[in-house]
């Protein structure tokens, strides 16, 4: 099943621009934004060539998922480095070349819908296991850490905060499970078949072949008829 329900292309990706691919970088980490606008006029700004402002996607407030630069491309998302804190920069390389950028649309940071928060975790797995990018800090980073001065704000440190304690407690999760799984092995059931009773032995010898024949751990028990002097 397709990640994103809509697909567009902006012009504004690659260094240079249009550019295809990451000059022989791989994503290491995922950076999310706020776009500060609804989708209509967000929409218009990623467009235009002059604007150089993109995203790999963007998560609208009903949940849609569009994309707007293919992954394997670099987006417009980050800017300027302004007193980065983000511990995986890499000094002289533009940071956009080796992360993927998920924006959410609204402008004001401390809102968002359900819908958002649910596509945004489901992009963000997607992501996670197509390029093997932990679900968690630091590879998992807000734009308020490449520019902690003029973009303070973005993605919004509480709707940050739920994505972090969200992809954290599916993690827990999934080890607990993994964790059961290994303690409580599947039951091994025995059963102990009567297969008969004879007084040749060479006729019991012939059963137990037939028996393995067939795949079945058979074994002969010897042992005294009362009153007959005679074993089977």
């Amino acid at each position: 099943m397709p990640i994103y329900d809509q697909i567009y292309s902006s012009p504004n990706f690659g260094y240079p621009k249009g550019s295809f691919g990451r000059g022989g970088h791989q994503p290491v980490g995922i950076c999310l934004h706020i776009t500060g606008a609804q989708w209509e006029s967000n929409y218009s700004w990623v467009m235009n060539p002059s604007a150089n402002a993109s995203y790999n996607a963007v998560v609208k407030d009903d949940g849609t998922v569009v994309q707007l630069v293919p992954e394997q491309n670099a987006a417009y998302s980050h800017g300027r480095i302004n007193r980065a804190t983000w511990p995986l920069l890499k000094q002289g390389i533009n940071p956009n070349l080796y992360t993927l950028s998920l924006a959410r649309t609204g402008s004001n940071q401390n809102t968002w819908t359900a819908a958002q928060l649910e596509t945004t975790l489901k992009v963000l797995q997607y992501w996670g296991a197509k390029y093997s990018i932990p679900l968690k800090r630091p590879y998992i980073f807000g734009h308020f850490e490449i520019d902690s001065l003029d973009r303070w704000y973005c993605p919004g440190r509480s709707f940050f905060d739920r994505v972090i304690a969200e992809l954290a407690e599916e993690s827990e999760r999934g080890s607990s499970e993994e964790e059961t799984a290994e303690l409580e092995p599947e039951p091994v059931i025995w059963h102990r078949v009567v297969a008969g009773s004879f007084r040749n032995p060479d006729n019991a010898q012939r059963q137990l072949q037939r028996l393995r024949a067939k795949r079945i751990d058979a074994f002969i028990v010897r042992y005294r008829v009362p009153g007959s002097g005679t074993t089977g």
